[in-house]
């Protein structure tokens, strides 16, 4: 869960500020169509025209749906205390920002132990989030957990998860001079060696990666291969 308090955040000024109120979370936004469109589509909420302000019932479906709105919005959000600590306890979310997911989510100790086991995480302290790159290893594990009620995306990083597991086309085909054919992908990429001569040679490098199960992880760059010498 992300946001800003006091003078801090970016250079942007926050279009919404965030507090709970007892049963209600109360909403007041700077006017922008896209951010109004998104808090109508909130479960329960309603505007009252009296204090220029929208609530919403602190229940969980309509935090778990705030926190969503809230990871897609990042500093331009403002939360109090309490809204922070009541929205990191009932709204875990999994949003996109520049390609890379990002985690907001309360450290309940069975979801810390899955999400430490994603593929290239990493842990900002600054944001109070886990971040992982847009990979296609990263999306089936982030998808299981999804499945199993620990997360719940924002539909940017849901369209995201969709591309990233969809069936891929074959990759082109090369041949080397004894006569083998191999499948290469033209972009770099992790490969997920899960048996073979890598595998067995290295079990310190072993991981346990859902949707794949125990593997090694190679980074390959095509750019970097080197030519085979001319036979």
């Amino acid at each position: 869960m992300t946001g800003t308090t006091g003078a801090q955040g970016s250079h942007q000024a926050p279009l919404l500020d965030v507090d709970v109120d007892g049963a209600l979370v109360r909403l007041r936004a700077r006017y922008d169509p896209g951010l109004v469109e998104e808090i109508k589509r909130l479960p329960g909420r309603r505007f009252v025209a009296q204090r220029t302000e929208w609530v919403v019932p602190a229940r969980r479906g309509a935090l778990v749906a705030l926190a969503g709105l809230l990871v897609e919005r990042g500093d331009r959000a403002t939360l109090s205390d309490r809204a922070r600590r009541r929205l990191q306890r009932h709204g875990p979310g999994l949003g996109l920002s520049e390609d890379e997911f990002a985690i907001h989510a309360a450290p309940h100790p069975r979801r810390l132990e899955r999400i430490r086991a994603l593929p290239e995480r990493r842990w900002l302290a600054q944001g109070r989030c886990w971040q992982l790159p847009a990979t296609r290893a990263g999306a089936l594990a982030l998808t299981a957990l999804i499945d199993d009620g620990e997360l719940v995306a924002t539909p940017a990083a849901t369209a995201r998860l969709a591309q990233l597991i969809a069936p891929r086309p074959p990759a082109p085909e090369r041949h080397d001079p004894g006569g083998q054919t191999h499948r290469a992908s033209p972009m770099p990429h992790w490969r997920h060696v899960t048996r073979g001569p890598v595998f067995a040679a290295n079990p310190r490098r072993r991981e346990l990666i859902e949707g794949v199960g125990w593997c090694v992880r190679v980074r390959v760059d095509p750019a970097h291969r080197r030519a085979r010498p001319a036979q």
